[in-house]
């Protein structure tokens, strides 16, 4: 029923969020298709979604300790699986590729090597930010 994509379209999002800071703000513009499926166990149901999804990111605090945001724009077509139980519960998605952001890593991440410094102090806990301050920075690494 369209209730139950709709429940399946919301998980999706919600699951998709998760998995990286860049992801924060997605959003679906659009289901394009939606389809179910008996699961190839017999155990549940698939939905087959084929969803616009767009994004703007901004990286804003506090990034997650091992963040690889990354600035900018998405706006693209997945398709993405959303495995659902017999008993009703979720049991996952899968994705046919991830977003990417059009612009660059986040300062505060390791994947950035551009010119900009990060501020720790705006994206870490003390202890988080203390692994990202210059060696020449031992005097506040010993305040944290």
């Amino acid at each position: 029923t369209d209730e139950e994509v709709v429940k399946a379209r919301d998980f999706a999002l919600a699951e998709i969020v998760k998995l990286s800071d860049s992801y924060r703000d997605m959003k679906i513009n659009k289901v394009l298709s939606a389809e179910t499926a008996r699961s190839a166990f017999a155990d549940g149901t698939n939905y087959f979604l084929k969803m616009e999804l767009e994004c703007t990111s901004i990286c804003a605090a506090p990034l997650s300790p091992a963040s690889t945001c990354r600035r900018g724009h998405y706006k693209g077509v997945n398709e993405i699986i959303v495995f659902e139980k017999d008993d009703g519960h979720y049991d996952g998605i899968a994705i046919d590729e991830f977003p990417q952001m059009d612009g660059e890593y986040h300062p505060c991440t390791p994947s950035y090597k551009g010119p900009e410094k990060c501020n720790p102090a705006e994206h870490r806990t003390p202890e988080q930010a203390a692994l990202f301050l210059d060696d020449d920075d031992d005097d506040k690494k010993d305040e944290l």
